[in-house]
């Protein structure tokens, strides 16, 4: 207890002392009432005002704290930034551009011949991995394998057929290529298209990412 509220408890002690020990006269209620009322309060508000000091002080230190580490927590995510610097950024590149095919058409693959034409890289490299072993064999092969393709635009499920055209060592995807591509999307030369695998669905998701006229 602190020396105020000590104070305050002793004058009540000597109030109390004085009325209920009166050297010539009986207790009267209201003199009782009327003496201990206001030292009951003095002595609360006095108590309550040093609790409140006592957790505004608290409280202020624990802010001082939290501020400190949250500039701790600032200078180290800035240093561990700088460190990483280009290799943080290549990696929000490719995680930003899902299209591992891309293409920008061309006459021969929205004309009569029906078929998107593929380097053979890009198919080594991003399709026939995702295929299996029996769907990789089937591509490199006359009859072909069946792919499903997903356009993202327009949320519809197509089917296309891939195979490995033996006049120029290129893969091929045909089909209802210009049914379902060319016509309905109203694909044009100098339009980029392109394609990824989705692991989670089984299946390669297509976009136009860019038409010739720039929208």
């Amino acid at each position: 207890m602190n020396t105020k509220n000590e104070a305050s408890l002793f004058t009540i002690h000597k109030s109390l002392t004085k009325i209920l020990v009166p050297s010539d006269s009986a207790i009267h209620p209201s003199a009782l009432a009327a003496t201990l009322l206001p030292l009951i309060l003095q002595s609360t508000a006095r108590a309550i005002e040093s609790v409140r000091d006592k957790l505004i002080k608290e409280t202020q230190h624990r802010l001082r704290g939290v501020e400190n580490g949250k500039e701790k927590v600032e200078e180290g995510r800035k240093s561990r930034s700088s460190k990483k610097g280009s290799s943080v950024s290549t990696a929000l590149k490719l995680y930003e551009d899902p299209w591992k095919i891309k293409k920008t058409l061309t006459e021969s693959d929205l004309g009569i011949l029906s078929r998107l034409l593929l380097a053979a890289d890009m198919v080594k490299r991003h399709i026939l991995p995702m295929l299996g072993g029996e769907g990789a064999r089937a591509a490199e092969s006359e009859e072909g394998t069946q792919v499903r393709v997903w356009d993202t635009d327009t949320k519809s499920m197509h089917q296309l057929l891939l195979k490995r055209w033996s006049s120029s060592k290129s893969y091929v995807l045909i089909g209802k290529w210009s049914q379902d591509f060319v016509r309905r999307r109203e694909l044009k030369k100098g339009d980029e298209i392109g394609f990824y695998w989705d692991p989670y669905t089984s299946l390669f998701n297509f976009c136009v990412l860019k038409r010739a006229n720039g929208s």
